[in-house]
């Protein structure tokens, strides 16, 4: 009888001090009629050493999910907290979803809302998962929108093929294109998420192009598409997104895109070159030369042709394409 006790009570002690020692994460918000995923995607990754990340943990609205503690990736249908999340033992972790409810001015009979990639803030987001993961977040990114249900195995998987393996040993390929050496160095020497901004050219459509290094060091330019983060809505529809900016527009010819903000957000809360076209030669240059520059980077974006772009105020260019 003894023993079955001491038995017990080391089972009940110890899964107590498992309890103990996790925290959990609650998302709190109403998801979208037309977001039919309506799950929460946490990943765990170690501050400090690139693509050191977990499994993801998928949870519900609403619900508290208990998790390991440590810094945490989270998105909600193709949005994407703007900052790394800590989670703490023994306490619960608050996130909180905002509503975008669609603009009188837009009118239509679908209506798409997509991040805004001219947003510097949409922009990081792109930077800070590569340069925790190694990859994408998301997965789809085709026509529809990221990590859910109406595409093939091929286009679900299409953005999470982006993986620079290659890089690290690009040198034991030999004779490869002196872009992929450039694309690798700027992959490999990264020290903070803000330095693969040079990987990335943001349209102001809500496409971006990705320029990708495969086996054996081929170069492949690769445009990704609008990240929706619901299937069409109509007028009285709403979704629900993490803090970020956000693009509302009905489907059809001359339709105007009206730009959504939402939340608290920080120009620095994922800042944790070389040109993506090989005969470009970016250099540095002073201000008066770059004046007259037609493209132009600056420690907030590269690929700037415009200074009423968020981030490319042209006096502030690091370097620039000479006419």
């Amino acid at each position: 009888m003894k023993k079955w006790w001491i038995a017990i009570s080391t089972l009940l002690f110890a899964g107590l001090a498992q309890a103990q020692s996790m925290g959990a994460m609650q998302v709190n918000g109403q998801a979208g009629s037309q977001q039919l995923f309506q799950k929460v995607k946490a990943v765990r990754c170690q501050v400090g050493q690139r693509g050191a990340c977990d499994a993801a943990v998928f949870f519900d609205l609403n619900k508290q999910q208990a998790l390991n503690p440590g810094t945490y990736v989270v998105g909600f249908e193709n949005s994407i907290y703007p900052e790394l999340v800590t989670v703490n033992a023994g306490q619960v972790t608050n996130l909180y979803l905002e509503r975008v409810n669609v603009p009188s001015q837009v009118k239509g009979a679908k209506i798409r809302v997509y991040r805004d990639f001219t947003s510097l803030v949409e922009q990081k987001k792109i930077y800070l998962t590569m340069f925790m993961m190694n990859r994408h977040f998301f997965r789809l990114d085709k026509d529809n929108f990221g990590d859910l249900y109406l595409a093939g195995l091929w286009e679900r998987d299409f953005v999470q093929r982006f993986t620079y393996e290659v890089c690290p040993k690009i040198d034991a390929y030999g004779e490869v294109a002196s872009s992929a050496r450039t694309i690798c160095k700027a992959w490999n020497s990264a020290k903070t998420s803000n330095d693969l901004r040079d990987l990335y050219n943001f349209a102001n459509d809500g496409t971006f192009q990705e320029m990708w290094v495969t086996f054996p060091g081929d170069v492949i330019a690769s445009k990704h598409p609008r990240y929706l983060v619901s299937a069409p809505i109509t007028a009285g529809d709403f979704v629900a997104v993490f803090p970020g900016v956000y693009k509302v527009q009905a489907e059809g010819k001359n339709q105007t895109a009206v730009t959504v903000k939402t939340g608290q957000l920080s120009q620095n809360a994922s800042n944790f070159g070389f040109s993506l076209n090989a005969v470009r030669s970016f250099i540095s240059l002073d201000g008066e030369d770059c004046s007259t520059a037609r493209t132009w980077k600056t420690d907030s974006r590269s690929y700037c042709t415009s200074d009423s772009a968020e981030g490319c105020d042209r006096s502030s260019a690091e370097s620039c394409e000479p006419m």
